[in-house]
């Protein structure tokens, strides 16, 4: 039987590293309590490792990832919610938080089967891949051939890590169908309604998922970088053998099947890609729509505001041109347009002066008519006084250039 030991102390681990000798097959897991907390080993620890089995930094380049808030910007960082699935049957009622960096493995390999050593990093406690090493410990060492680690921890690397990724696209295609239905209330709906409503019907949420879908074509394509060349490994190993079904050429087959269902993953994320560019072409018009119904509104209610005042203006013109003259003639010439007898019947008259009013009214009101009329069209009078002028210069300066 294979040898399992559980440590939580690392000077208890690093003393079971030295003393022990080196075993064929090392398997070692290590974990860490969430995605935003580090791993339960201390850098002494990984250093023991180092040493004993020869391991470069790029140890450290996997540990590295971990211990961190989870960010867009490096490539396996992120978080992300997606359709929990079993058996490639989605949960209608599960969607949970997952972390794209879920898990990092480590093979030193022994052609000579002599010192071979796996460390897988996780995050989170009992793992479905922590679930397939103890079942993989609990094996007879027995009934396992050579290089029958290779496949079996790889696929279930691969069964644990690749298979969300189909959920993941999945949940985004949710997302993009969602923000296509709504993306005609920019058109149909007020447009501050459309801006401040919350959830998936806002701006924010629309390029939220842009966010999430930009770099996954991308991150997909640097896991299918690497399945092929665990493939071109797998077939090296294999022509070593003389056997062809072996469990490195049984790795061969396991790697293509993934391929193409993350070949199928790209595609379906270049397709969301285009499809999202239209959404945003929709929502840029229904903007540019609402805003010009919005200008327009606003230029109509500006027409009709000004109509209002130009009345208001007129009326008001109106009363002064009448009650000017008649203040004139009661503050200048002490003249009244109407006046009661002192006798007792308090007779109603009117002034016999009242065509001094008459005459005042109309001077005032044609001054005030010629004072208005030369203040508003000033400038087209001064271009009549100097337009001969002005001609004359610019046929001198056609005449330069012509010269010229």
């Amino acid at each position: 039987m294979l040898n399992a030991s559980v440590f939580n102390n690392n000077g208890l681990f690093q003393e079971h590293i030295l003393t022990t000798p080196l075993p064929k097959l090392r398997i070692i897991s290590i974990h860490s309590r969430s995605s935003i907390r580090p791993l339960h080993i201390s850098k002494d620890a990984l250093q023991t490792l180092k040493d004993t089995y020869s391991i470069g930094d790029e140890l450290w380049d996997l540990t590295s990832t971990f211990g961190d808030k989870p960010m867009s910007a490096a490539v396996g960082e992120g978080g992300m919610k997606v359709q929990n699935g079993e058996n490639g049957i989605q949960v209608p009622g599960g969607v949970h938080s997952w972390t794209m960096r879920q898990m990092a493995v480590f093979h030193h390999y022994d052609p000579n089967d002599l010192q071979n050593l796996w460390i897988f990093f996780h995050v989170g406690h009992n793992t479905p891949m922590q679930k397939e090493i103890r079942q993989y410990a609990s094996l007879s060492q027995q009934a396992l051939l050579p290089g029958h680690a290779w496949h079996t921890l790889h696929s279930a690397a691969f069964s644990s890590c690749l298979d969300n990724w189909r959920s993941y696209v999945n949940s985004l295609g949710y997302q993009v169908d969602r923000h296509t239905d709504k993306s005609l209330d920019f058109i149909l709906r007020n447009i501050d309604r459309v801006l401040t409503a919350g959830g998936a019907t806002n701006l924010t949420a629309i390029y939220n998922t842009r966010d999430l879908l930009v770099p996954t074509s991308y991150r997909l394509r640097v896991i299918l970088d690497t399945l092929t060349r665990l493939g071109d490994l797998s077939s090296v190993l294999s022509s070593r053998h003389s056997s062809s079904d072996n469990d490195f050429q049984k790795l061969i087959a396991c790697v293509g099947y993934h391929q193409d269902r993350l070949e199928g993953c790209v595609v379906g994320v270049e397709v969301l890609k285009e499809k999202f560019k239209d959404i945003l072409n929709m929502s840029t018009l229904g903007l540019d729509v609402r805003m010009t119904h919005e200008m327009l509104d606003l230029n109509n209610r500006m027409v009709e505001l000004n109509d209002r005042m130009i009345k208001a203006n007129k009326v008001v013109t109106i009363l002064t041109l009448i009650y000017l003259p008649a203040s004139l003639m009661s503050s200048i010439f002490g003249m009244n347009l109407f006046k009661f007898d002192d006798g007792t019947t308090e007779e109603f008259k009117v002034s016999r002066q009242l065509w001094i009013y008459v005459v005042a009214t109309i001077i005032l009101g044609c001054l005030t008519y010629v004072i208005w009329y030369l203040w508003s069209h000033k400038r087209q009078i001064i271009r009549r006084i100097f337009r001969v002028p002005e001609l004359g210069i610019h046929q001198e300066t056609k005449e330069m250039s012509i010269d010229t």
